[in-house]
């Protein structure tokens, strides 16, 4: 999407990149014109063209033909402004759902252990105190619903950019191995054709769509294991369930104004009426415009064309144009509001002393950790130094909440740890995604 000064008029006027006139509109504008003056020269050989003084059908025609045509262009250029809207709204409110869904299951997730006592532990020694079992077990469980909420956003992201994905997403470690094959085993990763390529179910029947349904089972099932347990209450939990159910819903709406454009019918009538009226406009000036016919033609045909172009590109936001909406750049601003809800429960949890202690490792930017003392100023990112997309270390899976890896030996707890899980960087998927170029067959 194109950011820009709406006070500097000459950089909106002369700017190429993004506009509107670097599109189909002008070449199909040439291509009347090229007819207009073979008319023009067919007439000044062969006069064959009624003049409009002895016959004002001509005349009288296209002035019933500009009215009618501008409404029609003022009603095309308005309906795809608003489906354009209503594609920001829908995107935005994905990510504020996203957002909704994981700082509500932090909030509703409370510490049994007194934050005075989880505060002496951490300070008592560095290597050597232990987090109590109920915190460990609960920053699992807000960890995996964020992560499970950014692989659902993730998976809807690369539905609109026509990418498979699935390979970033697992090198990246947003989707684990298990997952996978949790994912494969229900047929999810099967290629699908379609014998009908023009029809809702071959738009309908991607990869994309079935991911999401699965991911969509986890949330809730992460969500209800949780319950179960007694991390979340009755009521806090089917609140949570209700957010969940939102993603489904704002996702089809979505995914209505990415794949579902203007009738088709309604289009192809556009098209011959445009195209009636510039023939039209050419037969009622050519009789004394002459040899001109071609330039007004041209003239005209650029202002039509490029309207209707206008409106084609606005009415699906969500492509790779210069105009479309930047969802990596949404991606990751989504994956950071959400790294910092987890980290502001962490210093919750922890009674406002700790955070998770980590380890800077060789992925493309590693997260990022307090010392103990709980400086938050002691943040630091890490990079590779030679800027290359390295995958990070395979993700632990002794612990899952909505794939049933729950421990055996001793319920309702996990091995003791002397410091909060790790919050896992989701950067750079982001990063690998928009200088990569899997397209799937079926990509837009």
């Amino acid at each position: 999407m194109i950011y820009y000064d709406t006070e500097n008029l000459w950089e909106i006027i002369f700017r190429w990149h993004g506009s509107a006139l670097n599109g189909t509109g002008p070449k199909r504008a040439i291509m009347m014109a090229l007819f207009a003056l073979g008319v023009a020269t067919a007439n000044y050989y062969h006069e064959f063209v009624v003049p409009t003084r002895e016959s004002t059908a001509f005349v009288d025609t296209l002035t019933v033909f500009n009215t009618f045509l501008g409404l029609i262009m003022s009603f095309r250029m308005n309906s795809a402004f608003q489906q354009w809207r209503s594609g920001v709204v829908a995107i935005s409110s994905l990510g504020e759902n996203a957002r909704g869904i994981v700082s509500s299951g932090c909030a509703y997730v409370c510490a049994k252990a007194p934050a005075k006592e989880v505060a002496e532990a951490t300070k008592s020694g560095a290597g050597q105190a232990l987090i109590p079992h109920d915190i460990i077990e609960k920053c699992k469980f807000f960890n995996e619903l964020r992560r499970l909420v950014f692989l659902y956003i993730a998976i809807v992201f690369h539905d609109f950019r026509g990418r498979n994905g699935i390979e970033s997403m697992r090198q990246a470690q947003i989707l684990t191995e298990s997952e996978y094959d949790e994912l494969y085993a229900c047929g999810s990763e099967q290629p699908m054709p379609s014998a009908h390529r023009e029809s809702y179910q071959s738009i309908v029947c991607t990869q994309h769509r079935y991911r999401a349904t699965i991911v969509e089972l986890w949330l809730k099932r992460l969500v209800e294991v949780a319950s179960q347990r007694g991390h979340l209450t009755p009521v806090n939990a089917n609140t949570l369930q209700l957010k969940i159910a939102q993603l489904p819903a704002i996702y089809t709406t979505v995914f209505n104004i990415a794949n579902v454009p203007i009738p088709f019918c309604y289009n192809q009538y556009l098209q011959f009426l445009i195209m009636a009226y510039m023939m039209l406009y050419t037969f009622v000036i050519v009789p004394r415009s002459g040899f001109y016919t071609p330039i007004w033609v041209l003239f005209w045909g650029i202002f039509l064309f490029t309207a209707d172009q206008v409106a084609m590109e606005i009415e699906c936001p969500f492509g790779l144009d210069a105009n479309d909406i930047d969802l990596e750049a949404r991606l990751l601003q989504i994956e950071e509001e959400l790294k910092l809800l987890i980290r502001s429960q962490y210093y919750f949890m922890s009674g406002g002393t700790s955070f998770t202690k980590l380890v800077p490792s060789n992925s493309f930017e590693a997260s990022a950790a307090t010392s103990v003392s709980g400086s938050s100023a002691d943040w630091k990112s890490y990079q590779n130094p030679e800027g290359l997309y390295v995958p990070p270390a395979p993700l632990k899976e002794a612990f899952s909440f909505h794939q049933g890896h729950l421990p055996v030996s001793s319920p309702g707890h996990l091995p003791t740890q002397h410091s909060l899980p790790e919050i896992d960087e989701y950067t750079s998927l982001i990063l690998h995604n928009s200088k990569s170029s899997d397209r799937t067959p079926y990509s837009r």
